[in-house]
């Protein structure tokens, strides 16, 4: 763990510097109609990140869903779906591309039945349970898409990230407050706590918590993540539960963008989740997993 962490500024550096961002940028903007976005596990984290940026960046609607998703779920409407995987050869791809939609694949490789957004990496791979660099290099080429191709801007974002957490981890559950804004961020915590399980997450939509949900925090002794972006309602909420909670994490931003500001926000969850891992003798990259989740892992049939 700690040595992909170590790499984890480099591994993205190596990828924007080597990537075919001027192509891949013409791919992006020439996406004009109604688009899907899929992704599973680590991916789902990308086409949250993408789904937004897309739908800002070029004035369109768009929709992040499941895989399985896909074959439940009317197509009607979209004209496209893009599909985020690192590998880009696994079940999720196949289901959402299984339809007449025209198909685009984000993604570290490429395949023959798709319009392929490739980035480049250099350093070897990273080989971890937890996607670290495998969820922020695509994100970081989506940001130099929305930059207009200055991955500089991207670059300086991760060499000028510092964050120190000291709290106790003895909980029964961290409790996350997000919103859309926010969303990229609080997908990333709740997929990697649950899959490393190094924690229980329980997501609030920051208004929806304001209808009810703080009775759970009366029954169980629970840390509080709090994603900041200083709103209204985030100082009310925080004036209020700042003696409800065993700890309050604040994770928060100086960047005005806002996609600056939850790339930024985005690194400090991972180094988040490394201190909770660290306190807990776990590790993200070798997690300790049941007996069967390999056969899940590579299921292929129907869904």
């Amino acid at each position: 763990m700690n040595t992909n962490f170590e790499l984890l500024g480099n591994r993205v550096i190596d990828s924007l510097n080597n990537t075919d961002i001027i192509t891949n940028n013409k791919i992006l903007k020439s996406i004009d109609k109604p688009t899907i976005v899929s992704g599973v596990g680590g991916s789902s984290v990308v086409s949250e990140f993408t789904s937004k940026v897309l739908s800002d960046k070029n004035n369109i609607i768009t929709e992040n869903r499941e895989p399985r998703d896909c074959k439940y779920k009317t197509l009607n409407g979209y004209s496209n779906i893009i599909a985020c995987s690192y590998s880009g050869n696994n079940l999720g791809v196949d289901l959402s591309f299984d339809n007449e939609l025209k198909h685009y694949l984000l993604s570290n490789n490429s395949r023959e039945d798709c319009t392929n957004i490739t980035y480049k990496t250099t350093i070897d791979k990273e080989k971890s349970f937890i996607s670290l660099a495998g969820t922020l290099i695509p994100i970081s080429n989506i940001l130099t898409y929305y930059f207009d191709g200055d991955k500089d801007r991207v670059i300086d974002l991760i060499n000028n990230y510092y964050s120190k957490y000291n709290f106790n981890t003895n909980c029964n559950a961290y409790e996350i407050f997000t919103g859309s804004d926010t969303s990229t961020v609080s997908k990333y915590l709740e997929s990697t706590l649950v899959e490393s399980g190094i924690g229980i997450p329980i997501v609030h939509d920051k208004y929806s918590f304001c209808h009810g949900r703080s009775t759970i925090g009366l029954e169980y002794n629970n840390n509080c993540i709090f994603i900041n972006t200083n709103t209204k309602l985030d100082k009310l909420l925080l004036d209020n539960i700042k003696d409800h909670y065993n700890e309050i994490i604040i994770i928060d931003s100086d960047y005005k963008d806002k996609y600056e500001r939850e790339f930024d926000m985005l690194i400090k969850s991972m180094y988040l989740t490394k201190y909770i891992a660290e306190s807990n003798n776990k590790d993200l990259t070798y997690v300790e997993y049941t007996d069967f989740n390999k056969n899940l892992y590579k299921y292929n049939g129907e869904v």
